[in-house]
């Protein structure tokens, strides 16, 4: 999918954890899509550790992203409050392969609370790993996804359309200072995003 979607400028963004984390980001470098890892420690170490040398060349094509202290360590309670960033950051969440209780349920379940798209993979129903991907299709809690083509034109996406923002109805009360910050970001092209989600992972995409 992110081969096919490399021709409209996106942004990959995603856990970097062992699954279709590190498949999203490899498969970015691979194809030249910039691709950003949202981190549940501190920069000081990477997690899983395996993971250094991949993290290093996501320098190069995008970078690492984190809220954590630079010493913090990549405790359980981290990584859902994680999950809430990437699936902010994310205009469609996708959800490729997880259990029903897998965390890929909860990033789901917070990008639908913040009012974005989100798709899932569907899996043999046997499949205990695609339980819940079918879950939030069985529920209408998510969009059946079968190639990059209805992404495309599900989110009205490289078609030069501009899709409708619910970021406005997130900040209706704002701080003065928050408000010139926002004044500032919104004389920039604001770049649309999609999430690809797993049982272990959680990857998005920006597009502008």
């Amino acid at each position: 999918m992110i081969e096919a979607l490399s021709g409209e400028n996106i942004l990959i963004v995603s856990g970097l954890a062992y699954g279709i984390d590190s498949i999203a980001h490899k498969a970015c470098l691979k194809n030249k899509v910039s691709t950003v890892g949202v981190l549940a420690h501190g920069l000081n170490k990477m997690y899983p550790n395996n993971h250094k040398e991949l993290a290093k060349e996501m320098m190069q094509q995008g970078g690492l992203l984190t809220e954590f202290r630079h010493t913090a360590m990549p405790d359980r309670h981290n990584f859902p409050s994680r999950n809430r960033i990437v699936a902010g950051m994310a205009d469609a969440t996708i959800v490729v392969e997880t259990d029903i209780k897998g965390g890929s349920m909860i990033t789901a379940e917070l990008a639908n609370s913040y009012n974005k798209d989100v798709f899932a993979i569907p899996g043999k129903i046997t499949d205990k790993k695609s339980s819940g991907a079918n879950h939030l299709i069985k529920t209408n809690k998510a969009i059946l996804l079968t190639d990059a083509a209805q992404l495309l034109e599900t989110m009205g996406w490289g078609s030069g359309k501009s899709p409708a923002s619910p970021l406005k109805e997130l900040f209706i009360s704002l701080t003065p200072e928050e408000k010139v910050i926002v004044g500032l970001l919104s004389e920039k092209e604001r770049p649309v995003s999609t999430k690809l989600t797993c049982k272990v992972t959680s990857a998005a995409v920006l597009l502008p």
